[in-house]
C-alpha cells in the first residue's frame, strides 16, 4: 500500500515551485480521501521542507488549515507516527518525497492497544517511547531520604505499555540501569531477537557510516539504543541531527509527554550573524530594538501588576539603553602649515568647513567634527571656557605684559615675545582698551566685562555651507592686522571683540559619509596650549583616541624625519605607555607641491622621463615655428587690409567724378598727393613689393595680384600727389574711363578681401594647432608630474615607515640600556621592527587635487598630476577612517546581540510555561528547590572565586612589572634632578639652543605657568623633565602589563567561567534525569549557557577596555605630583623682580629641588601605586557585579524550568496572563526570520506573512505559509514553506470562512469557560482549606 500511494504522489507533487537537492516534498493525504482510489493534487497538503523539519510542525499546519474539522493524526504506512520526530527518516525511497496519511484522532489507532486489548487514545498511541526516568540514577543509602533521593512513586511510566511491534521495553526495568547497557533491555524472546536482527541487518551500514569512530562494543550499544526507540524493526535511522544528539548524550530521545518543551526555540543570534559586516550588525541591533518594543507591549498591557512582567519590562528597558552607537575618536595633530585643516576638509568632502587661514585661532581651538543627525546639514556648538579658567589665564597674561612698574612692556610690539603674545590676546578680547587702560585695569574688572560669555555655549545651524563657514569664522577666526587706513570720516574703523581666546572647544556636525559610521575627527592644536582649559581638552581627547593621525607636508616629512621626531621624545614615550603605537597613521600632505626636475634627479627617473622631455622639446620647437608663421600671416593680412582700404577710398573719389560727368560737368583725373606723408604713415607698416610678391606667390595667384598691387600702389601714389582735386592739365575724363577705373578698383578691393579671408583661415588653423600642442604639452607635463608624485609617494611611504620603526627601536634600546646596562645587547630586538614599519598606515594626499577633481576651488588653477580622485589618496583616507570604526562597532553590537539572545531565551522559557504542566507535589517542589538552591550557592561561590582570582592575577602582574621597579626608578630621578635643574639656568647656546640654558624671560615664563611653557623653541616642561628618568625605567613594565598581560589575565577568566557553568549544568541535569522532569528545557538551558559564556566573554573584553582606559589616566599622574611639590619655587620665582633676580631665581630653584627630591619622587610613585591598586579593586568589583547579574539570570532560568514554574500543582495561570505569554511566544517565533531578513539571507515568505508582519491584519486561521531561510551552506533551516490546496469553488471558500468564524467563536467560548473553571477551582481550593 505504501509503495502504491507513493507512486501516485510522485505523479501529483507540485512542479511549479523551485526546489533544491536538500529539499523534501511532504504530501499529507486528507482524512476524507481514500488512498486506494483515484487522487488529484488537491487531495494532498503539500509541504516543502528539509530532513530536519519536525513532523509535529507539519501536523500543526495541517490542523490549522483544517480548523473547525475533527482533529487528526498523521500515519505512515498505515501506522501513527511520533510527532517529535523529523521528516528525514521517512524518506524511505530516497527520492526526497514523503507521504503521510491523515487519520481521525478521535477514533485512535486501531492497531495500538493496551494490556487489556482496548485501543489506545491518540495521546497514548503517540506515546511509544520509553520515559526518560528509566535511566540510571545515583544510588542512595537504604532507609535514608535526602536531597538526592527520588521518591519511589516518581519512578513509573506515565503511559501504558504498548503491545505488538512496539512492546520492547518492560515497565519493570529498575531505575539504576540504562536501557542501552542493561541486560534486561537486551532482546530476550525469539521474536525480539528476530526483530533486532532484522533492524540491524537493514541499518547497519547507514549507522556505521555515520559513526565510523565507534568501537564494536560502542556501536552495538548504539544500535540497541536506536532499536529500542524506533517505531518498528524496519524504521529508518534517525536524521543526522538526531543521531548527533544521541551520540553526544548516549541516551534515547525524550518521552512524547515533553515534546512541547523540546520544541522550544533557543536563540544564539551571534552565530546567525557570524562574520557579517558592522553595517549588518548595526541593522540587526536596530531591528532588535523594534522587537523589544513588540515584546514589551503585551507585558505592559496585560500583566501590568505582575512581578514577572515588571522584571521583564525592566530587563527590556535596560537592554534598549545599551543600543547606542560607538564613538571612535581620531585625533589629528601636526605643526603649523602642515595642511591639517585642508586634509580634513577634503576628507569631509567640504570646500571650506574647518578654518584654514585663521592664524592664531587655527592653532589654539580644539575642533571636534562628528556626523550630523539633525535636519539642518550644518550645525556647530561653540563652548566657551569658564570664568575661573579665564581668570587664571588673565593673571598670567598680566604678568607677561606688565613690567616691574606696572606699565605695559615695550616688548608688546614684538609679536614673538611673551609680552607681544599676551598683548595680542588681551586686545583681541578687549579691543577698545588702550595700553593705559590695560595697565590700570585688573583681573576682576576685565573678567566682569565678558562674564556673559564665559561658561556658555553658542549654536549655529545653517543649510548653506558658505553662510555657515562665515558665521563660524566670526567666532574662531583672528581678524586681519590693521592696515592703518581710515574711513570716509577720517576715523579708524571700530574693532569688534574676538572670541577665539575664550573658546574651549568647537563641535561641528556635518553629514559627511566618512563620519556616518561613528568616527569623530578632532583637530588637535596640541596638548601644550598656553590656555590651560584648552590644553586639558586636548589632553582628554588624546586619552580617548582610537586613532592618531600625524600630518606633515610631504616635502618635509622625509627630510625632517617627521615620523621619528615630529612629536618629541616625551610624547612618544607617553604613546608607548598608552599602547598607542598601533593607532598611529601618518599623512603626507601637499603631494601636488613638487618640482619635476628635482624629483627626477632625486628619484632617478631620467630614463623613464627622457622620451617625455624629447617630446616636449619637439613640441616646443614646433610651437615656435608656428608662432613665427602666425606672425607672417598677420603681417600679410594687414597688407591686404590696407589694399582694400585704399581701394575703397579711391572708389569713393571716382564715384564722385562719375556723378559729375553724368551731370554734364567736365571731370579730370584726381591730382596725385605728395606721397611723403602717406609713406611715413603707411610704409612702415607695409612690406616692400618684394615681400608682397612673396606673400602673393604663397597665396597661389601671383601674376594677377602682383600686377594689381603694383598698379594699386602707383595709382595710390598718384592720387596722393594729385589730391582729391581734379587736374585741369590733363585730358578730361570720359564716362568709359571712369567706369573702367571703378571696375579695376572694385576688383582690387574684392581680391584683397578674398586673400585676407584665406589668410584668416590659415591663422585660425595655426592657432588650432598651437592649442593642440599646448594641450599635448600639458598632458605630458601632467603625466610627468604624476610619475614624479607617484615615485615620491612610494619612496616617502617606505622612508616614513622605516623612520617610525627606527624611532620606536631607539626608545626600546634606550629603556633596555637603562634598565640593565650590563646585559644590554643592542643587536637583540625587542620586537619585529620590520612588522612595525609595515603596520604603519601612510597616506600621501593632495587636498587641492581632490577638491579640483570634485569640482570645487573653481577660482584656483589646474592641479597637474592627477586624473582620478583615487590618485589623490583622499578616498583611501576616507575608507581608512571608516575602517577604524569597525572593531568598536562590531564589539558593541555583538555584546548587545548576545544579551538579546540571553533575554529571548529566558523569555522563551518563561512564556512556554503556562502552569498547566506542573507535575510535582508541593513537597517534591520544595525538595527540588532546596537542591537547586544548593547548586546555585555552589555556582555563585565558584564565580566569585573566579572574579577574585582575576583581580588577584592583575595585582600580581602590577607588582612584578611595575611596583618592583619603583625603588630603582625613584633613585634614578632623585640623582638626576640637580643636573636637570642646573641645565635650565645654564648659559644660552645660540648655535644649539637645546644644548644650553634658557633666557631669563623664558625661565620666568615657565615659572609663571607652573613649569610648562611653549614658545617658538617648543615645549619647556620642567615637571616632565624631572620625572623622565623615573618614567624611562617604569615604561617597559608598564607597557608589558597593559598591552599584553591584562589580555592574558582576562583570557584566563574567560576560560575558567565556561567550565564552572558546564559543571553546574551537568550536576543539575543528572538530578533532573532522575526525576524525569524539565529534561527538554534543560537542553535549551544548555544552549543558554553558551550565550551566557559569550556574555561573560564580552564582559571580560569590556573590563579589559576599562582597565586600559583607567591606566591612561593613571600614567599621567606622575607629573602632577611633581608639579605640586615644585609649586612653591614656581610661585617664588614668578614674583621675584629687580636687579639680580635671574640669579636669585636659579639659586632658589636649585635649593628647592635639593630639599624636595628625596620625597617628591617617592610621593609620585606612591600616588600612582595607590591609584593602580584602586583600579584593580574597581575592576574586581565591576567584574563581580556584572558576573552576578549573569548569575541572577541563570538562577531565574533554572528555577523557571526545574521547579515546575511559579505555579503549584493544580493551579492555573490567569487567562490574561496566558494570553500575554502566547503573544510573547508568537513574537519570539519570528525573531530569527526578522534578523535573517536584515542580514540578507534568502527568506521566502508569502504576501500573507508580509501583511502579518507589517499590518498585523492577517486572519488568525490563515497561517498556511511559513518561512524558509537559506543558511550560508545553502541548506534550509528548520522553517518550511507550505503549498495550500486550491479551493474547488466559491462555496468552499464560504464554508472555510464560516468554519474559521465558528472556530474563533468556539475559542472565545472556551476561554470564558476556562475562566469559569478557574473560578470554580479557586472556590474549591478555598473550601478544602
Amino acid at each position: 500500500m505504501l509503495r502504491s500511494l507513493h507512486a501516485k504522489a510522485i505523479a501529483l507533487k507540485p512542479t511549479h515551485i523551485e526546489v533544491k537537492p536538500s529539499n523534501i516534498w511532504v504530501g499529507v493525504l486528507r482524512t476524507d480521501r481514500d488512498a486506494n482510489g483515484e487522487l488529484v493534487q488537491d487531495d494532498f497538503l503539500w509541504v516543502k521542507c528539509n530532513a530536519g523539519t519536525n513532523v509535529g510542525k507539519i501536523h500543526e499546519r495541517f490542523e490549522q488549515i483544517n480548523e473547525g474539522k475533527p482533529s487528526s493524526l498523521l500515519k505512515y504506512n498505515g501506522k501513527p507516527i511520533n510527532m517529535n520526530g523529523t521528516v528525514g527518516p521517512f524518506n524511505t525511497f530516497r527520492d526526497n518525497l514523503v507521504v503521510f496519511e491523515a487519520g481521525d484522532a478521535e477514533a485512535g489507532d486501531p492497531e495500538a492497544r493496551d494490556d487489556t486489548g482496548n485501543p489506545l487514545s491518540p495521546k497514548d498511541a503517540n506515546a511509544r517511547l520509553p520515559p526518560h526516568h528509566l535511566f540510571p540514577s545515583k544510588p542512595s543509602v537504604k532507609g535514608t531520604m535526602d536531597e538526592n533521593t527520588i521518591p519511589a512513586q516518581t519512578i513509573k511510566s506515565e503511559t501504558p505499555t504498548p503491545h505488538g511491534s512496539y512492546n520492547r521495553v518492560s515497565t519493570n526495568i529498575q531505575p539504576t540501569q540504562s536501557p542501552a547497557t542493561s541486560a534486561e533491555h537486551a532482546p530476550r524472546t525469539k521474536v525480539e531477537r528476530g526483530q533486532f536482527s532484522e533492524f540491524r541487518r537493514l541499518w547497519h551500514n547507514d549507522y556505521r557510516n555515520q559513526f565510523p569512530d565507534d568501537t564494536e562494543e560502542e556501536f552495538e550499544k548504539r544500535m540497541l539504543s536506536y532499536w529500542l526507540t524506533s517505531d518498528s524493526s524496519t524504521a529508518p535511522p534517525p536524521s543526522s541531527h538526531t543521531a548527533t544528539a544521541l551520540s553526544s548524550s548516549g541516551q534515547p530521545p525524550l518521552p512524547v509527554t515533553e515534546v512541547n518543551s523540546q520544541e522550544q526555540k533557543h536563540f544564539q543570534l551571534s552565530a546567525l550573524l557570524g562574520d557579517a559586516s558592522p553595517q549588518v550588525w548595526e541593522s540587526s541591533v536596530e531591528a532588535s530594538v523594534k522587537l523589544l518594543d513588540t515584546l514589551r507591549a503585551p507585558l505592559a498591557d496585560k500583566m501590568a501588576s505582575s512581578p514577572d512582567a515588571d522584571h521583564w519590562i525592566q530587563q527590556i528597558d535596560n537592554l534598549k539603553k545599551q543600543a547606542v552607537k560607538t564613538r571612535t575618536v581620531i585625533g589629528v595633530v601636526g605643526n603649523t602649515g602642515a595642511g591639517k585643516s585642508s586634509v580634513i576638509n577634503a576628507m569631509l568632502d567640504e570646500e571650506r568647513l574647518v578654518p584654514t587661514n585663521c592664524m592664531r585661532a587655527c592653532t589654539a581651538v580644539v575642533t571636534e567634527i562628528s556626523y550630523n543627525n539633525e535636519d539642518e546639514p550644518y550645525c556647530a556648538e561653540i563652548e566657551f571656557i569658564t570664568a575661573e579658567d579665564w581668570a587664571k589665564e588673565l593673571k598670567v597674561l598680566f604678568q607677561d605684559l606688565l613690567d616691574s612698574d606696572g606699565n605695559v612692556s615695550r616688548e608688546c610690539t614684538n609679536e614673538d615675545s611673551d609680552a607681544g603674545v599676551a598683548y595680542a590676546k588681551i586686545k583681541a578680547v578687549y579691543p577698545q582698551k588702550t595700553k593705559e587702560d590695560i595697565s590700570k585695569s585688573n583681573v576682576e574688572k576685565m573678567l566682569k566685562e565678558v562674564s556673559h560669555i564665559l561658561g556658555t555655549s553658542r549654536n549655529i545651524k545653517e543649510s548653506n555651507s558658505t553662510i555657515f563657514y562665515k558665521k563660524l569664522q566670526g567666532f574662531v577666526d583672528s581678524k586681519e592686522k590693521s592696515t592703518g587706513q581710515k574711513d570716509k570720516d577720517g576715523k579708524k574703523p571700530k574693532k569688534e571683540r574676538e572670541f577665539w581666546p575664550l573658546i574651549r572647544v568647537v563641535r561641528l556636525y556635518v553629514k559627511s559619509p566618512a563620519l556616518a559610521t561613528g568616527a569623530v575627527v578632532v583637530d588637535l592644536p596640541g596638548v601644550h596650549d598656553a590656555n590651560a582649559a584648552r590644553a586639558a581638552v586636548a589632553e582628554g581627547y588624546m586619552k580617548q583616541c582610537t586613532g592618531l593621525w600625524i600630518v606633515a607636508p610631504i616635502n618635509r616629512a622625509v627630510d625632517d624625519k617627521a615620523a621619528k621626531s615630529l612629536l618629541g621624545e616625551s610624547f612618544k614615550r607617553q604613546l608607548k605607555m598608552d599602547g598607542g603605537f598601533s593607532a598611529v597613521t601618518f599623512i603626507c600632505s601637499k603631494t601636488d607641491d613638487i618640482s619635476i626636475m628635482e624629483a627626477q634627479d632625486s628619484l632617478g627617473l631620467d630614463e623613464k622621463m627622457g622620451p617625455s622631455w624629447e617630446e616636449l622639446d619637439r613640441l616646443s620647437a614646433k610651437q615656435k615655428a608656428l608662432k613665427k608663421q602666425l606672425e607672417k600671416f598677420n603681417e600679410t593680412k594687414n597688407v591686404y587690409e590696407d589694399v582694400a582700404n585704399d581701394a575703397d577710398e579711391q572708389i569713393e573719389v571716382w564715384e564722385t567724378l562719375q556723378e559729375s560727368v553724368n551731370d554734364g560737368k567736365t571731370a579730370f583725373a584726381p591730382k596725385a598727393k605728395s606721397a611723403s606723408k602717406k609713406r611715413k604713415a603707411g610704409d612702415k607698416d607695409r612690406p616692400s613689393k618684394k615681400k608682397k610678391q612673396k606673400k602673393s606667390s604663397d597665396a597661389g595667384d601671383s601674376d594677377f595680384i602682383d600686377d594689381e598691387v603694383e598698379a594699386g600702389d602707383d595709382s595710390h601714389d598718384s592720387d596722393e600727389d594729385q589730391g582729391n582735386d581734379s587736374s585741369e592739365d590733363g585730358e578730361p575724363l570720359t564716362e568709359d574711363q571712369i567706369t573702367t577705373k571703378l571696375q579695376e578698383l572694385k576688383t582690387t578691393k574684392k581680391d584683397a578681401r578674398k586673400q585676407k579671408a584665406e589668410i584668416k583661415e590659415k591663422v585660425e588653423e595655426v592657432r588650432k594647432q598651437l592649442k593642440e600642442m599646448q594641450a599635448a604639452e600639458s598632458k605630458i607635463n601632467s603625466e610627468m608630474s604624476a610619475l614624479c608624485i607617484s615615485g615620491r609617494n612610494q619612496y616617502s611611504k617606505g622612508a616614513i615607515q622605516q623612520d617610525f620603526a627606527a624611532g620606536i627601536k631607539e626608545i626600546d634600546q634606550e629603556i633596555a640600556a637603562e634598565e640593565d646596562e650590563e646585559n644590554f645587547n643592542p643587536e637583540a630586538e625587542v620586537r619585529d621592527y620590520d612588522e612595525v614599519a609595515r603596520s604603519l598606515p601612510v597616506f600621501c594626499v593632495s587636498s587641492r587635487g581632490y577638491q579640483k577633481l570634485q569640482g570645487r576651488l573653481l577660482k584656483d588653477p589646474h592641479v597637474p598630476g592627477f586624473t582620478t580622485v583615487e590618485e589623490t589618496e583622499i578616498p583611501a583616507l576616507q575608507a581608512h577612517c571608516e575602517k577604524l570604526t569597525e572593531t568598536g562597532r562590531a564589539a558593541n553590537c555583538r555584546a548587545f546581540i548576545n544579551k538579546l539572545s540571553s533575554l529571548l531565551n529566558s523569555l522563551t522559557l518563561w512564556a512556554s510555561s503556562d502552569g498547566t504542566g506542573a507535575n510535582l507535589t508541593a513537597e517534591q517542589k520544595a525538595r527540588e528547590a532546596r537542591y537547586l538552591e544548593k547548586g546555585m550557592e555552589a555556582l555563585e561561590t565558584r564565580l566569585e572565586k573566579a572574579t577574585k582570582s582575576c583581580a588577584k592575577e592583575l595585582a600580581a602582574e602590577l607588582q612584578d612589572n611595575i611596583f618592583d621597579r619603583y625603588q630603582a626608578a625613584v633613585q634614578a630621578a632623585t640623582h638626576g634632578s640637580i643636573d636637570t635643574t642646573t641645565q635650565w639656568g645654564a648659559p644660552v647656546c645660540r648655535e644649539n639652543r637645546a644644548a644650553g640654558g634658557l633666557y631669563w624671560a623664558t625661565y620666568k615664563a615657565v615659572c609663571r605657568r607652573d613649569g610648562s611653557f611653549t614658545n617658538a623653541q617648543g615645549l619647556h616642561d620642567w615637571n616632565a623633565q624631572l620625572i623622565e628618568p623615573m618614567i624611562k625605567l617604569i615604561a617597559p613594565g608598564w607597557e608589558k602589563t597593559f598591552t599584553r598581560r591584562v589580555q592574558v589575565v582576562m583570557n584566563s577568566f574567560t576560560k575558567t567561567v565556561p567550565s564552572i557553568l558546564k559543571k553546574f549544568h551537568h550536576d543539575i541535569e543528572d538530578r533532573a534525569r532522575k526525576l524525569g522532569t524539565g529534561l527538554a528545557s534543560l537542553s535549551m538551558l544548555l544552549h543558554q549557557l553558551t550565550v551566557y559564556e559569550q556574555i561573560l566573554k564580552d564582559l571580560a573584553s569590556s573590563t579589559k577596555d576599562m582597565v586600559i582606559a583607567a591606566q591612561k589616566d593613571i600614567n599621567r599622574e606622575f607629573v602632577p605630583v611633581i608639579q605640586g611639590a615644585m609649586q612653591p619655587s614656581y610661585t617664588w620665582c614668578a614674583e621675584e623682580s629687580g636687579p639680580g633676580q635671574y640669579k636669585r631665581m636659579k639659586s632658589f630653584m636649585t635649593d628647592h629641588v635639593e630639599q624636595q627630591r628625596n620625597s617628591m619622587f617617592q610621593q609620585s610613585a606612591d600616588e600612582v601605586h595607590r591609584q593602580l591598586l584602586g583600579m584593580v579593586n574597581t575592576m574586581g568589583e565591576t567584574l563581580a557585579d556584572r558576573t552576578d547579574e549573569v548569575f541572577i539570570q541563570i538562577k531565574r532560568d533554572y528555577r523557571s524550568v526545574l521547579g515546575g514554574g511559579a505555579v503549584s500543582q493544580g493551579e492555573v495561570i490567569p487567562r490574561v496572563h496566558r494570553q500575554a505569554r502566547r503573544e510573547v511566544n508568537k513574537t519570539l517565533g519570528g525573531v530569527e526570520r526578522k534578523i535573517s531578513r536584515v542580514i540578507g539571507l534568502d527568506v521566502e515568505e508569502s504576501e500573507a506573512e508580509v501583511a502579518d508582519e507589517d499590518a498585523k491584519s492577517e486572519p488568525e486561521g490563515d497561517k498556511s505559509n511559513m518561512v524558509r531561510v537559506k543558511n550560508e551552506d545553502g541548506h534550509d533551516s528548520s522553517a518550511f514553506s507550505t503549498v495550500r490546496p486550491t479551493p474547488h469553488s466559491s462555496s468552499n471558500d464560504e464554508s472555510d470562512e464560516s468554519n474559521e468564524s465558528d472556530a474563533e467563536e468556539e475559542e472565545d467560548e472556551d476561554d470564558e469557560e476556562e475562566d469559569d473553571d478557574d473560578d470554580d477551582d479557586d472556590e474549591g481550593d478555598e473550601e478544602e482549606e
